[in-house]
């Protein structure tokens, strides 16, 4: 499977170089939720995880980027090809369809920000009721976004959802592996 370019970069980036660095030489700066395009895209972030907790994936994929290089892992597991396909529209809409509504709030981690990459590293914490169950359950998940400026809107270009997990110790993790 082939990995975007974009996602490589953005990944060796932030693993690569401390914040610090970035903001002098790479013209990144890391922040906390002081960036007014940062305060936006978190505002409509957790506007399209709330319809998400209803079941409409609609919010979510009007701010995704439907490229060749778009890239998801979401919270199920398993792979995920790269690509805005219209199957993979279809998947999310069913995805989607067992939310029965609840509560989203989002909580920023960290910001890095650039002239036309932003970085979002968040918990998303989430009641949600499901179908066929009764009453709510917890939803979170830690998230990281990358978006890309295309003309002069923000996209998604990578999502990495997972559930949010009490730590584990290595055994227990190998233990995923071979249920």
């Amino acid at each position: 499977m082939k990995i975007p370019r974009l996602v490589i970069s953005m990944t060796l980036m932030l693993l690569a170089v401390p914040a610090a660095t970035l903001s002098q030489e790479a013209g990144v700066h890391a922040s906390h939720n002081n960036d007014q395009v940062v305060k936006k895209l978190l505002a409509q972030a957790k506007e399209d995880s709330v319809k998400w907790m209803s079941g409409d994936s609609g919010p979510y994929a009007a701010h995704m980027a439907h490229t060749p290089q778009f890239t998801i892992f979401g919270p199920f597991g398993g792979p995920s090809p790269p690509g805005w396909t219209d199957d993979f529209a279809k998947r999310q809409v069913d995805a989607a369809r067992p939310f029965q509504g609840g509560t989203a709030s989002i909580e920023l981690v960290q910001s890095y920000v650039s002239d036309n990459l932003i970085v979002l590293v968040t918990f998303e914490r989430n009641q949600v009721k499901f179908a066929g169950s009764d009453g709510f359950q917890q939803w979170d998940l830690r998230v990281t976004q990358v978006y890309e400026r295309v003309g002069g809107d923000w996209k998604v270009v990578h999502r990495h959802a997972e559930p949010l997990v009490v730590r584990r110790t290595l055994a227990q993790t190998l233990q995923l592996f071979h249920p």
